[in-house]
């Protein structure tokens, strides 16, 4: 067990919070930053305590790293086949442009993508179609775009491999995709549905609706299978990236899947593509990864110095379990909110195991309030969200124009606290069942 060094302990606290500074303010390298810190925190942490290299690269979770990389991947290879501009044009056809239908299932679908392919990439991939049917349609397309990046946050709570964070925390705890779907699936799904409805009646429906004509002039234009360069490579990876799913909710190690899918789409796209795998890794966003090790770094430099210790110190047992799966949800949220979701979940992580280890505290309540707080506190302003952020740019760059950072604060901060409110009676039902 780590002794407190209270000097120590502060000075990384210092340095952590300049590496989440850095993060923010768009013209640093916050990569150059992040490494050049961690590693003065790191040398400073060695010769105080009298670690070695290996004392810090035990705290570093390989297994995360490696999903992220192979997800990157295998997002790259989705995106290079045209599979969700594909999908958005098909919704269209499918909703036959009605608006409403358009909505709910342009909503439904890219909280499914979500949920397997990075928020951002959806955003980036299928704004820029979205918006261009709505132009075809003669319609605004904010409403619909605002509708996409708010629940995108939800898909990212229904699998443990949607986002960096939820491969974080399910490589701490060990949390397959098997446990997702028993305790987050439901919540999830009602989360989405509720939130779908309300943007519906509050902001959809006061939008003009489409002319007849036109709607029937774009429906015999547009032609999804237009969308697929090569329709071969399309059908092969679409029903590859299916399996690989269906092999992450079988499969109890979802490093060693992910990795096998990755390269195993890599070869069978190779006579396609002509790409190779070094190509393809110079796609593999690679600051993300390196900005990950440097705050495993930094939470390893807090943990020899004491940081677990302090809450291993505060009487838990004696607290109510109800109310801290609440605080604990709440505190997540608005801090992940402010700063960024995955500092934060690496900062809980040894507050969450203390937590787990105390006799009478359920488990169950404890991790959904964990990972709930850290994926819907991202829409409680536009900085919060990756994805939130790439909206905006997006509709900024297509000149958008009912959807600015000010509609987006507000309406993003209104479904965070709806969310908030939800995702606490939950808890609440949970801690109940659990206890």
């Amino acid at each position: 067990m780590a002794l407190l060094n209270i000097p120590l302990l502060i000075f990384a606290f210092v340095i952590f919070a300049l590496i989440i500074i850095s993060y923010t303010i768009e013209k640093i390298d916050f990569v150059a930053v992040s490494i050049v810190l961690s590693f003065t925190v790191a040398t400073v942490t060695g010769i105080v305590i009298g670690l070695d290299i290996t004392d810090f690269i035990e705290h570093i979770e390989f297994e995360a790293i490696l999903v992220i990389l192979s997800m990157s991947i295998i997002t790259k290879i989705a995106q290079d086949s045209n599979i969700l501009e594909y999908l958005a044009v098909k919704i269209f056809k499918i909703s036959r442009g009605d608006q409403r239908v358009f909505f709910y299932l342009i909503c439904i679908i890219t909280t499914l993508l979500a949920a397997i392919i990075t928020d951002v990439v959806v955003v980036l991939i299928l704004g820029p179609v979205v918006i261009r049917l709505c132009r075809f349609l003669k319609i605004r397309a904010g409403t619909y775009l605002l509708g996409m990046t708010i629940c995108i946050n939800i898909g990212s709570i229904i699998t443990p491999f949607s986002s960096g964070e939820n491969i974080i925390i399910s490589s701490a705890f060990s949390l397959d995709t098997i446990y997702f779907l028993q305790n987050y699936w439901i919540f999830s799904f009602f989360l989405l549905f509720i939130t779908i409805y309300l943007i519906d009646k509050l902001y959809l429906s006061k939008e003009p609706k489409i002319e007849e004509l036109q709607k029937k002039y774009v429906l015999y234009l547009i032609d999804a299978d237009l969308m697929v360069a090569n329709k071969k490579m399309f059908y092969i990876n679409s029903f590859a990236i299916a399996l690989t799913i269906a092999l992450f909710a079988i499969l109890p190690l979802l490093y060693l899947t992910a990795m096998l899918s990755a390269f195993l789409l890599v070869i069978i796209n190779k006579q396609y593509t002509k790409k190779r795998a070094s190509e393809l890794l110079k796609d593999v966003e690679w600051e993300i990864i390196f900005f990950f090790i440097s705050l495993y770094i930094i939470i390893g430099c807090l943990l020899e110095a004491g940081f677990k210790e302090v809450f291993i110190n505060i009487p838990f047992s004696e607290l109510d379990p109800i109310l801290m799966s609440i605080i604990l949800l709440i505190a997540v949220s608005l801090i992940s909110g402010f700063i960024a979701n995955t500092p934060t979940a690496l900062v809980f992580i040894p507050i969450i195991e203390t937590l787990t280890n105390v006799e009478g505290f359920p488990t169950i309540p404890i991790y959904f309030a964990f990972i709930i707080g850290i994926n819907i506190g991202g829409n409680i302003i536009p900085q919060g969200s990756a994805c939130d952020v790439m909206t905006l740019k997006v509709a900024r760059d297509s000149g958008v124009e009912n959807l600015n950072y000010k509609r987006l604060l507000k309406v993003g901060a209104t479904f965070a606290i709806i969310h908030i409110m939800l995702s606490v009676g939950y808890t609440l039902i949970l801690t109940l069942l659990f206890s």
